[in-house]
């Protein structure tokens, strides 16, 4: 296809959420726009987008990035309307798309995206986005994470897996049940092994509670501290269409007092599962790759980029091979080779790049603009000087311990401080809040 060179450098606004880039993958999904981009990027929190200072026709180009959750409200009626009044180019990136799902589908269609950038598989896409919903959509698969360049400058000085100590590694975090299967994998995974281990008398350091989190630098030198790190597939098969889920889930538990959790499942979680619909890897696996580190997960599909006993050693989810899994780590030779080979196929190969990511991004963005009836930005230079003072030209990055105080502070008071019926109703809101920064 022969590009028009009128779309080279067109200039584009990202909407964001400034509060939720204490994450590292936020942060670099975010920045990798102005980076790499062929465009020109500039940033607005979404909430400053209200101000009547900033007038959209001012650019080619209007994003929408995933950080900014579109089922909990974040984007009010005012600034849909504004969106939907905007001739340029749409785009939206979007992830946990399993939460409220029906209601993030009509603010898509109110909005009128031209490109959507999901994270749900090729083959689910038509399930998920019927193709009749969206006349004039393009939904584009993209990854959850990608790989930023400076993360091998926080592990490169990494020591061979054969000569490390600790045998294997693991952090988890508890899921609620409304996540379905995956999401108890990711303890399952750590529970089981563990109790392995300790039968076995193996050296290990796997845990799943709140106070065993790692943050930080602390967590990539935890990542090359032992010879290999358990891991799952990434993502929720469980579409809460409505938002409903959690209310029959509740209810259930009132009728049910002394139910466990699988009890829950079986009863109102497992006829919702999607088997297979959202199955997908995880940025923290290209971590693992990048320390060196043997990767054990579960049997799965990892979007397609890794290969059992090539890249990592496959772990039945009953467990049945665990002595043949350990066996393999106390082959030095084998688990040296391997991730050698799994860094130069996955890390050196640039495949996964943030930058190769972007590029693929550009793509799209200049196939689209060869639209005729997208609108070009204003040439108003009195518009372009008001809205150019009221944005960025890089996004805002949060420190993780100021958000961690601020996320503790609150619970103190949503605890102990506010009437039971209210704190009730704003516990929910900070708990979603809340798990966004444990999962860093």
């Amino acid at each position: 296809m022969k590009l028009n060179l009128n779309l080279l450098n067109r200039s584009g606004l990202i909407l964001y959420d400034s509060t939720q880039t204490y994450t590292s993958t936020v942060f670099e999904h975010v920045k990798s726009f102005k980076k790499y981009s062929e465009h020109r990027w500039f940033y607005i929190d979404y909430r400053n987008l209200n101000s009547d200072k900033i007038n959209l026709s001012c650019f080619d180009i209007v994003v929408i990035h995933y950080s900014v959750r579109l089922p909990f409200d974040q984007l009010s009626d005012f600034l849909i309307q504004k969106l939907n009044a905007f001739h340029g180019l749409k785009l939206l990136f979007i992830q946990d798309e399993y939460d409220h799902t029906n209601k993030a589908k009509k603010i898509m269609q109110k909005v009128g995206f031209h490109l959507i950038f999901t994270v749900v598989p090729d083959k689910s896409i038509p399930l998920i986005y019927p193709p009749n919903d969206f006349p004039g959509t393009i939904f584009i698969n993209n990854l959850t994470g990608y790989i930023p360049d400076d993360l091998n400058i926080d592990v490169n000085n990494y020591t061979l897996p054969s000569k490390r100590s600790c045998i294997i590694a693991y952090r988890g975090r508890p899921l609620p049940i409304r996540y379905g299967r995956l999401g108890q994998d990711k303890i399952n995974i750590g529970k089981q092994v563990k109790a392995y281990c300790k039968s076995k008398g193996i050296e290990h350091d796997i845990a799943w509670e709140e106070e065993d989190r790692i943050y930080g630098n602390a967590w990539y030198q935890f990542i090359a501290s032992s010879k290999a790190m358990l891991g799952s597939e990434s993502g929720s098969n469980l579409f809460d269409w409505d938002g409903n889920l959690q209310d029959k889930i509740d209810k259930y538990k009132k009728k049910n007092r002394f139910c466990n959790g699988q009890e829950i499942y079986e009863a109102v979680v497992a006829s919702e599962e999607l088997d297979g619909t959202m199955n997908q890897i995880s940025p923290r696996v290209f971590e693992m790759i990048a320390a060196r580190t043997v990767m054990i997960l579960f049997e799965g599909n990892y979007s397609g980029i890794l290969t059992p006993h090539k890249h990592y050693i496959p772990l039945k989810k009953d467990f049945s091979n665990l002595d043949e899994v350990f066996s393999l780590l106390n082959d030095g030779d084998y688990i040296d080779k391997m991730v050698e080979k799994t860094y130069e196929d996955i890390i050196n190969s640039k495949k996964y790049s943030y930058q190769t990511f972007i590029k693929m991004i550009d793509k799209q963005i200049n196939i689209a603009l060869n639209n005729p009836k997208l609108s070009h930005s204003s040439n108003n230079l009195d518009l372009f000087r008001e809205c150019f003072e009221n944005v960025s030209t890089f996004p805002t990055r949060k420190d993780y311990k100021t958000a961690s105080f601020i996320f503790k502070l609150a619970g103190i008071i949503l605890t102990y401080f506010l009437p039971s019926g209210i704190s009730a109703w704003l516990i929910k809101i900070y708990r979603k809040k809340k798990a966004k920064l444990d999962a860093l």
